[in-house]
């Protein structure tokens, strides 16, 4: 069976990072990048992706000559790494790391060579501390040829030589598209042991011996172990124009080319003619295929659509559902292109039940979520928080925020030793080490009673928001929809993913009426029925998006039908008829 993964960046649910960003003034840590990591294994998992690359930067700044603080991040997140190795093993995703470009073990530069190896050193002794098998590997390139390609590649196998044998044992070597193709990496392999992760882009635009596919995969393959999975990388050269911006020299004033492609630059989306002529080659092998491409997951479960309607031989040989990941998931421009996820930090709205868990939040610098019951997206860069009944005038609000410094994990007995007989005593939790409660300019009211637990959220989105509606990263056909009932002066209400463990159900749209709730739910699938005191609709997210005056029209002749919206609280400012 052939397995496919993708690398870094997940693009099918809002609000998934790959890592921590922040800069270092904001005191990144590893620990948070690991609570990413963890809501991206568990939306791998529902899409039935196996394997996955992850962020080399998980870690950040933990190799700065400039930054000392960082160096000890692994140390400090030991549990936090086992942890996320024994979700991925419990799931079957198998984690790789891609060395990053300054990792040169080819160069004669004393100072790059020592920075590359100590890179290697920390994203293999990562893998170690997940306790991952020897399939999770660290995928890193010889590096320049500097005019002297054979001198270059003596001095590669020299240095490998040099690294430690735990970090030796998990490298692969990947052939490139410029200097070192796939005879010159199997020179290595037969050197070194490393075994190579064959690429179908770099093999097309760098093959000086005219090896066949065939031949040239049947090669790389033969480097692995016959216990470790061979893994190679699919990916289409890029066919779109490139906008370059030049500046006049003499007036200053800018201006826009256009360009043909760079061939070496991949493509959103895998041409199914090139996956085709790789697959076939890999009948009847138990593989892994990395797929490399602008879209990420979306373009590998278009890929997988693309086999299914193309090529439905390959198809049955390729391990997934078909097209998941594309069927449930339609991006704004600003959501592909990462606009949101750069300008905006990750706040996720958790539940103050009393005060003394106030006070050990202000007092202490720490918040608890059961890890049983977590959300699928746990992690933050801050944690906003939602007060109960208990808070009197504050109540039914989210007034308070507090930037997020680590993720730990701990027994209840070790958070709270004063209640060693609690039944949860031995629970595993996480424990969110915050910095100082900062008040909001303006406190976020619930303007309808509900249950609150878990609200994932961008900054941009909780200081700009209204209400607790405001709040919510639903699917983009979702939002579309709820702001279109809005403007025609309809009570809508967003719900949040409810749920025990990891099988919520998708709470969608509710729309209170005098005679019961009208519900809409984004599915796969269009229908309709009725409940004692319930409407559920279902609308598929191409229809709201593409036909969505008409979509407002059925939901409002629901709502017509159970009596028209119920009237708000006191403190809404929505009217309840809306004809």
């Amino acid at each position: 069976m052939i397995r496919l993964g993708c690398a870094v960046r997940v693009l099918g649910k809002p609000g998934l990072k790959p890592y921590d960003t922040r800069r270092w003034q904001s005191g990144p840590h590893l620990s948070v990048s690991l609570a990413y990591v963890r809501d991206i294994l568990h939306y791998l998992h529902k899409a039935d992706i196996r394997m996955y690359r992850l962020a080399s930067d998980l870690a950040p700044y933990i190799t700065h000559p400039d930054f000392p603080e960082f160096h000890h991040q692994i140390d400090e997140a030991l549990a936090e790494l086992a942890h996320v190795g024994s979700l991925a093993r419990e799931y079957g995703i198998r984690l790789t790391f891609h060395a990053p470009s300054h990792v040169v073990l080819s160069s004669s530069n004393p100072a790059l060579v020592e920075q590359g190896m100590r890179t290697l050193n920390v994203l293999a002794r990562m893998l170690n501390e997940m306790h991952l098998g020897p399939e999770s590997v660290v995928v890193l390139h010889v590096g320049g040829g500097y005019e002297n390609p054979a001198a270059a590649l003596e001095r590669f196998c020299r240095h490998v030589d040099q690294l430690p044998p735990e970090t030796r044992q998990r490298l692969a070597l990947e052939h490139d598209d410029t200097t070192f193709d796939l005879m010159d990496v199997l020179t290595v392999h037969e050197r070194t042991g490393i075994p190579v992760v064959f690429d179908f882009l770099h093999h097309r635009l760098l093959n000086r011996g005219r090896v066949p596919l065939d031949e040239a995969v049947d090669m790389a393959l033969r480097t692995w172990p016959t216990n470790v999975r061979a893994k190679l990388h699919l990916a289409s050269p890029s066919t779109a124009a490139r906008r370059v911006e030049r500046k006049n020299p003499v007036t200053g004033e800018r201006f826009v080319t256009v360009h043909p492609p760079l061939l070496h630059q991949h493509s959103d989306f895998i041409h199914p003619f090139d996956a085709i002529e790789l697959l076939d080659s890999l009948r009847g092998r138990d593989v892994d295929v990395m797929v490399e491409a602008g879209g990420h997951d979306i373009a590998l479960g278009k890929l997988r659509q693309d086999l299914q309607r193309l090529a439905p031989h390959l198809a049955a040989e390729v391990a997934g559902a078909p097209g998941r990941a594309v069927e449930e998931t339609i991006l704004t421009w600003e959501e592909w292109a990462g606009v949101e996820e750069e300008d905006g930090d990750r706040v996720l709205v958790v539940v103050m039940n009393n005060p003394r868990d106030f006070e050990i939040a202000r007092d202490e610098g720490w918040y608890r979520i059961p890890v049983e019951r977590a959300p699928d997206m746990v992690a933050a860069d801050y944690l906003a928080f939602y007060l109960t009944k208990v808070f009197g005038p504050e109540r039914w609000s989210i007034p308070y925020i507090a930037p997020v410094r680590r993720y730990r994990l701990a027994r209840r007995r070790e958070l709270l030793p004063e209640e060693g007989d609690h039944p949860r005593a031995d629970a595993w939790y996480y424990k969110v080490e915050i910095g100082p409660l900062r008040r909001l300019p303006h406190p976020i009211p619930s303007r309808r009673l509900r249950r609150v637990t878990f609200i994932p959220t961008t900054l941009r989105r909780l200081l700009e928001a209204e209400e607790i509606n405001d709040l919510w990263l639903g699917p983009t056909a979702q939002e579309q929809l709820y702001k279109a009932l809005i403007r025609y002066r309809v009570p809508a209400v967003q719900e949040p993913a409810v749920g025990e463990g990891h099988t919520p159900y998708q709470g969608g749209i509710d729309i209170p009426c005098v005679d019961g709730v009208v519900r809409v739910l984004i599915a796969d699938e269009e229908g309709a029925w009725e409940e004692d005191e319930r409407t559920v609709i279902l609308v598929p997210p191409e229809k709201v998006l593409g036909q969505l005056d008409a979509v407002v029209e059925q939901v409002l002749d629901r709502v017509r039908e159970r009596g028209d919206t119920k009237p708000q609280d006191a403190e809404s400012s929505l009217p309840h008829r809306f004809r």
